[in-house]
């Protein structure tokens, strides 16, 4: 009545028997691979002058196109010190983006 049940060997709450977990893997299907998010994603990240420390910019670019991107100064907030900085193409290291 009270839940004082006996359980026959290998078979707690805790175990499973063995030909349950054979067919349990057996016929599942397979699962696909996960998908590469951002493949050749980078993002632009500038150096703080204050800290010299790398600071996202929050832009990202594909990583071919980088070579021949056109890209005219532009100023943000820098995270680290919180002065406005203005950067330009020379002045960007591609890193791998934020998730």
């Amino acid at each position: 009545k009270d839940g004082d049940v006996s359980l026959r060997y290998r078979q707690g709450a805790d175990c499973l028997p063995t030909l349950i977990m054979a067919t349990r893997f057996l016929f599942d299907p397979p699962r696909r691979p996960k998908p590469k998010i951002g493949t050749g994603l980078k993002s632009l990240l500038v150096r703080c002058p204050s800290t010299s420390r790398l600071t996202d910019t929050g832009r990202t670019i594909k990583e071919k196109l980088w070579p021949t991107a056109k890209v005219k100064a532009q100023k943000f907030t820098c995270a680290h010190c919180g002065g406005v900085h203005t950067w330009t193409k020379e002045d960007v290291v591609l890193g791998r983006p934020l998730q």
